[in-house]
């Protein structure tokens, strides 16, 4: 019997152990952020992430026509009114293939 519980237990970390290490990647994107101001020419997209289980602080990702991805600080006073000009550009019309899209991730 306590062959068979000691595999029983054997089984069960090994079934367990991947699923620890996958879950411990999940968490805040931006380990580190800026409060400079990035060229609107560049960037490709926004992405704002409200706090969740996962990060329990809100993230701005600004991800870059080259792939570069840069997380803006809540401190960065610029930031709010970036955000409100991207809703009044361009972004309204139908088929603007350059607009910027500002994303809420969930």
């Amino acid at each position: 019997m306590n062959k068979a519980l000691i595999l029983l237990v054997a089984l069960t970390l090994y079934c367990c152990i991947p699923e620890l290490h996958a879950s411990s990647r999940s968490g805040c994107r931006c380990l580190r952020s800026t409060s400079y101001r990035v060229a609107p020419s560049t960037i490709a997209k926004v992405e704002v992430t409200p706090p969740s289980g996962r990060c329990r602080h809100a993230e701005r990702v600004i991800i870059r026509k080259n792939g570069s991805k840069v997380c803006i600080s809540p401190n960065a006073e610029w930031f709010p009114e970036f955000l409100s000009k991207l809703d009044q550009m361009g972004c309204r019309k139908a088929g603007a293939s350059s607009c910027i899209r500002r994303h809420l991730v969930r």
